[in-house]
């Protein structure tokens, strides 16, 4: 079975995007590069092509169908913070052509492999750079508060996170987090620092894939004022004293 079939027919596959029939072709370039990158240097983990549909693409998919309910097409600006291989920024992009979708990561050699990737898969409003979070959300930085979403996966624990990704976003601007299932725990210990860096939980929705027993969570976050200027802080600070 193609790995196009494979995403055909898994249970999980948004029907929302089943009429998009370049789709599934574009999602089968990202595993394909994704099992020959991983062959040059380490990217992910999950290497078998099952595992690469189903913890990758179709959880990437899950999000990208989240915001595609919330946005509706509009044109909109969106970044993953801590983007690694491209997930699930590259899935993301693929399916949500409206969106320009910028990828962020510290490693200069996996921001070039995303865009490769991007190019291959035939991805043109998606593009990687390499940075550190807290120095290009920083106060005076032209990525703070310019973006209209942000998403992480497998970054950080939700306070650290909200630190680091919380300063991108404009007022309004809403925050997705794709979190395991200690996702309840984290959101009770960022409490006090969603509040600080000015935003509410909308919600904490949990989704199951069929290989993997424990909940997922996809957690919203509004941006509903400013971020004051103290934050983020130098890392150090914020993984040492979390807020």
């Amino acid at each position: 079975m193609t790995i196009q079939e494979k995403l055909l027919s898994h249970a999980c596959f948004p029907a929302r995007f089943r009429k998009d029939s370049a789709l599934p072709d574009k999602l089968a370039a990202i595993a394909a590069c994704l099992i020959e990158g991983n062959a040059r240097f380490n990217l992910t983990a999950i290497t078998e092509p099952d595992a690469i549909v189903e913890k990758h693409l179709i959880d990437s998919l899950i999000a990208a169908d989240k915001i595609a309910g919330m946005v509706g097409g509009a044109p909109l600006r969106l970044l993953d913070v801590g983007s690694g291989a491209g997930f699930p920024s590259l899935p993301i992009a693929a399916a949500l052509p409206d969106l320009s979708v910028t990828a962020l990561d510290s490693t200069a050699k996996k921001c070039t492999y995303m865009n490769e990737t991007a190019a291959k898969a035939n991805i043109p409003h998606f593009t990687a750079v390499s940075g550190r979070a807290e120095e290009l959300a920083a106060p005076g930085a032209p990525m703070r508060a310019s973006f209209d979403l942000v998403t992480a996966r497998a970054v950080a624990n939700l306070p650290v996170l909200c630190e680091l990704c919380l300063p991108f976003l404009k007022t309004g601007g809403t925050f997705i987090a794709l979190k395991g299932s200690n996702a309840p725990a984290e959101i009770d210990a960022a409490k006090g620092a969603i509040k600080k860096l000015g935003a509410a939980l909308i919600g904490c929705e949990e989704y199951h894939i069929p290989s993997d027993d424990a909940p997922r969570y996809l957690v919203t976050i509004a941006k509903t004022g400013d971020t004051p200027r103290a934050y983020p802080r130098h890392y150090a600070q914020i993984s040492k004293k979390p807020l």
